[in-house]
């Protein structure tokens, strides 16, 4: 079989992201297959992809850190830029960086502030259970009381989709909300917040 179409293995793989992690100082490498960094309850993460051909692709995500189900701003880079072949790394790579500062937001070169991420959070929340729990913790972080007990009881009453596991995160998320809301009733969400994935 041609190189080209086995997948990448785990040691080039890890080889691509130490690469990168070289241009990202700040940021954590995590597990070999991620970088990350946090502010506050918020973790920003450039996430590479191991495709099912030699090559790989970088996605951006933003999580919740108290929870960690709560996932929002995916993205992907550009057509041109969006899936790099191994072979190519070399002289693909630092391009592939200019495009992670022009096209995933947050910006990946500035601190991160949360005033930004509820920002781009609102601009493409769909009222789903993980978007109202991610609104209502940026919300709650930022002291915005009213807006995030609001987002905590409108996230008890999303419709629940029909495939498991997700009902059981769904559960998850609907528990976090009461427990926030509570805890901002009692002053007390910092707290709540400061606590690591449960």
């Amino acid at each position: 079989m041609i190189s080209a179409y086995k997948p990448m293995t785990e040691k080039q793989l890890k080889e691509v992201v130490a690469q990168y992690s070289k241009k990202f100082p700040g940021w954590t490498m995590v597990q070999g297959v991620a970088l990350t960094r946090e502010s506050g309850p918020i973790q920003q993460m450039i996430w590479f992809q191991k495709m099912n051909y030699a090559a790989y692709r970088p996605t951006h995500v933003i999580k919740a850190i108290p929870i960690s189900l709560p996932r929002m701003l995916t993205q992907h880079l550009d057509i041109r830029h969006r899936e790099v072949k191994y072979s190519l790394n070399d002289i693909k790579w630092l391009g592939v960086i200019s495009a992670m500062e022009h096209q995933f937001k947050p910006d990946v070169r500035n601190p991160l502030d949360i005033s930004e991420v509820l920002s781009l959070c609102e601009a493409e929340a769909r009222g789903t259970t993980n978007d109202l729990l991610m609104l209502a913790i940026l919300h709650a972080w930022l002291g915005h009381k009213t807006e995030a007990i609001m987002c905590c009881e409108e996230l008890q009453h999303c419709q629940l989709p029909i495939l498991a596991p997700l009902q059981e995160w769904e559960e998850t998320m609907r528990n976090y909300g009461r427990d926030l809301s509570i805890a901002i009733k009692e002053g007390n969400e910092r707290a709540l917040l400061e606590l690591r994935t449960r």
